[in-house]
């Protein structure tokens, strides 16, 4: 039975002729008439685990490096950190958690800001704490009473807020921005267009649809072969617009998965990175399932620096996860780990859950990126000692 988001899409295209498959992708993970993560949290979290939501660790090591962040910004009373994308608030709550346990000094000046489609999916915690008043306060000009130590608002990206200083903080969020697909026909790069056949959703090829997708990637010096199918994630410029105007003073820290250009766009990628998950099943079928199933590619982590320090953010760490959270404890963490009233089989699965973080099969191969603006250049966060990007 045909659901109301493929019932949009097809509206579109009886009104457009065709689509960019960017927005096809939008539309089926966004569209208020039902796409994936505009659904409650039960639909989402059915489809795949996060880094937050495999063990809380992952936030507990977080904090450690927005501690030194704090540091370095010189220990200012109110240190925000924005998470955009939060989803279930997995993340929030261990960040939150481990905070008021291990860093007390911190956590006095931190405030957590939760922004995603859907508020409501992030449960706030017993922990309060008053919220600064006045103009100043990027959350709400008007100021606020006492508020849980976790903010709850509904925003779809970085540009609801202003005035940061803090931290932007990003959780395998930006491999679920819309992507514009291509191939290269004739030695030409022609865009994939979305269309109809009857009942099936086709592609067709085209000239671009912008010039932009040619300028990002004749600007990465590619040379890619007849017939290669790839992906731009365009939406990313329009992310760091959004991040600049935001962060006042402090850094921005990216988790997700994906690859410098070279890599991204190389022979075992011929095919393009576009993945589905529809309850834990794989596919490379976008066209099924509309508005059930994820849509993810990874992420061209070369463009996203280069697009910061376009805009004044400064790349001052890339990292595997692996690597960062050894960095910042991991192993100490894990050598230390007290398990009390737990039994051994219980004890053991924590165990192994701690070890997905860093397994290169799972989330280990993961890549983290810090940037910054304001700061003292030349600034060495723990996370990324001895890492090159």
């Amino acid at each position: 039975m045909e659901s109301a988001v493929e019932q949009q899409i097809r509206d579109l295209i009886r009104r457009d002729g065709r689509i960019t498959f960017a927005r096809f992708m939008e539309t089926c993970l966004y569209s208020p008439r039902g796409g994936l993560y505009s659904a409650r949290g039960d639909r989402i979290s059915a489809h795949f685990g996060t880094s937050a939501t495999t063990h809380p660790l992952f936030g507990a090591l977080i904090v450690r490096q927005l501690e030194q962040m704090w540091q370095i910004l010189g220990e200012p009373a109110v240190f925000y950190v924005i998470e955009v994308g939060s989803g279930d608030g997995s993340l929030a709550r261990s960040i939150m958690d481990a905070c008021r346990r291990t860093t007390p000094r911190f956590s006095k000046s931190i405030r957590y800001v939760a922004a995603d489609y859907e508020p409501g999916l992030v449960q706030s915690t017993n922990h309060a704490f008053d919220w600064p008043d006045g103009p100043a306060d990027p959350v709400s000009p008007s100021g606020h009473d006492p508020a849980p130590a976790i903010r709850r608002v509904r925003a779809e990206g970085v540009g609801a807020f202003r005035n940061i200083l803090g931290c932007i903080l990003c959780n395998e969020l930006i491999d679920n921005f819309p992507v514009h697909r291509f191939a290269i026909e004739n030695g030409q790069v022609k865009e994939i267009f979305v269309t109809t056949a009857g009942a099936k959703f086709v592609e067709v090829l085209d000239e671009p649809s912008t010039p932009r997708l040619e300028a990002r990637l004749g600007g990465l010096g590619l040379s890619l072969p007849e017939g290669y199918r790839g992906e731009v994630n365009l939406a990313m410029e329009d992310w760091i617009d959004q991040v600049c105007e935001a962060l006042e003073r402090g850094f921005v820290l990216t988790i997700d998965y994906g690859e410098l250009a070279a890599d991204l766009y190389s022979p075992q990628n011929a095919r393009g990175t576009l993945v589905c998950f529809n309850r834990h099943a794989i596919s490379d079928d976008p066209y099924q399932d509309i508005g059930q199933q994820d849509i993810t590619c990874q992420v061209d982590f070369t463009s996203l620096m280069r697009l910061g320090e376009r805009d004044g953010l400064e790349t001052v760490g890339y990292s595997l996860q692996r690597r960062f959270l050894a960095n910042i404890g991991f192993n100490e963490f894990l050598d230390g780990m007290e398990t009390p009233g737990l039994s051994a089989a219980r004890a053991e699965l924590s165990r192994i859950a701690m070890m997905t973080l860093v397994d290169p099969d799972e989330y280990g191969d993961f890549k983290v990126l810090a940037q910054a603006k304001g700061v003292e250049p030349g600034v060495e966060l723990t996370g990324f000692r001895g890492a090159h990007s």
